[in-house]
């Protein structure tokens, strides 16, 4: 039996998935911020994107979208259909702790978001980033990531966090040295970014 490759099906059925406007859309919603995130957002019309994890989203309180940032015509469809104002990117790749992975989403996943916000119309770009040291591969991902959103020409806020800890991170508690925020008030800072009148 021939099995369709998962990011193909996904992008069929966000191809047949009515898709919602919504003031705010939020990629990587599934992650760990991104569940901490939703539910301070509650009021707002708010659109998750997921690989594959849509009931979470949906049951935090958002409308979820299945696409994967790789497939740059579902990823234009579903901005251009959902209308955001803003947009926030969460995107990482670390469930498996695959580091190549993860500098890829930096790269080439935020490009490919990037540009369908711009051509989208979006007003505001929201990036998570991170204030710590990283090995010089994934610095150089980072700084790619920041590169394109600056250069976006969108109004764009980078938030440089310390190691996350809490619920969805890898870490139950902060370490004993400083640089460690919990996850929860990452996501207030990122509320606060996107929703911030200028």
């Amino acid at each position: 039996m021939n099995e369709t490759p998962p990011n193909l099906e996904a992008s069929a059925k966000s191809a047949l998935t009515p898709i919602p406007t919504a003031t705010i859309l939020i990629a990587g919603a599934s992650g760990a911020i991104g569940r901490q995130l939703i539910p301070l957002l509650s009021g707002y019309p708010v659109l998750g994107l997921t690989r594959s994890h849509p009931t979470l989203i949906e049951d935090l309180g958002a409308r979820a979208a299945i696409v994967d940032v790789y497939d740059r015509e579902p990823l234009m469809r579903i901005l251009k259909a959902a209308k955001p104002e803003i947009v926030i990117n969460l995107l990482t790749d670390l469930s498996n702790r695959d580091f190549d992975a993860n500098n890829r989403i930096r790269r080439v996943g935020t490009k490919n978001l990037v540009e369908a916000a711009v051509a989208c119309g979006v007003r505001r770009l929201v990036v998570a980033s991170v204030a710590f040291d990283l090995p010089p591969a994934a610095a150089d991902a980072l700084a790619a990531m920041e590169e394109t959103s600056l250069e976006s020409g969108l109004d764009v806020e980078i938030l440089r966090f310390g190691l996350l800890w809490g619920p969805g991170t890898w870490y139950c508690e902060p370490a004993a040295e400083s640089g460690y925020i919990h996850v929860h008030d990452a996501a207030k800072a990122v509320r606060n970014a996107a929703l911030a009148t200028h």
